[in-house]
C-alpha cells in the first residue's frame, strides 16, 4: 500500500517553478502586447472621429456660405478686411437678395444669422478671419476658419483649417 501511495504522489508532481515563471512571462509579454494594440486602435477611432466631426463642421459652414455668398454683394468691411488687416471677431455681413452675417463670439461658436433666426454653423471655433481681396478681376471674400475638437481623455486634440475664396455676385 506504502508503494501505491509513493507512485501516486510522484505522478502528482506538478509544475517547476522554472515552468510557471517561463510561462508568467509568455502570459505578461501577450497581454502587454494586447493591451497596446487596444490602445493605438482607440486613440485612432478617437483621431478619425474628430477629424470626421471637424470636417463635417467646416463642410455645413462652407455649403450655407457658398449659397450666401452667391446671392449676395461684396461685403463692406468697417476699419478692417485687408490682407494685412484681416477682420477676426467682426461679422461678416452680406446683402443681396436677403441680408445674413456670420458672427464669430471669439471663443467657440460661429452663428449664421438670418433676420431672427441664428444657427450654429460651427462649434469648437477657434480662428475665424476674412478679408476681401480686390487685386482680382472681380472682388474675393477671403475667409479663414479652423475648427478644434478636443479629444476625451487625452490633452491633445485634432484641429483643421480651411482658407476659402468666395466670389460674391457683383451687383450693377
Amino acid at each position: 500500500m506504502k508503494k501505491a501511495i509513493g507512485r501516486y504522489a510522484r505522478s502528482q508532481s506538478g509544475f517547476t517553478l522554472v515552468e510557471l515563471i517561463v510561462a508568467s512571462v509568455i502570459g505578461v509579454a501577450l497581454l502587454t502586447a494586447l493591451t497596446s494594440v487596444v490602445l493605438t486602435t482607440n486613440r485612432s477611432v478617437n483621431t478619425a472621429t474628430n477629424r470626421i466631426e471637424a470636417s463635417g463642421q467646416i463642410r455645413n459652414f462652407e455649403l450655407f456660405a457658398y449659397d450666401d455668398f452667391a446671392q449676395s454683394a461684396v461685403p463692406v468691411p468697417g476699419g478692417c478686411g485687408t490682407a494685412g488687416n484681416p477682420c477676426t471677431t467682426q461679422p461678416l455681413s452680406l446683402s443681396g437678395t436677403y441680408a445674413v452675417s456670420y458672427v464669430w463670439d471669439g471663443s467657440a461658436f460661429l452663428d449664421r444669422q438670418l433676420g431672427t433666426n441664428t444657427i450654429h454653423m460651427a462649434t469648437n471655433v477657434t480662428a475665424f478671419s476674412w478679408y476681401v481681396d480686390t487685386t482680382p478681376l472681380h472682388p474675393t471674400v477671403v475667409i479663414s476658419l479652423t475648427v478644434t475638437v478636443p479629444r476625451l481623455g487625452d490633452l491633445l486634440a485634432y484641429s483643421d483649417s480651411q482658407t476659402f475664396l468666395f466670389v460674391p455676385q457683383v451687383n450693377p
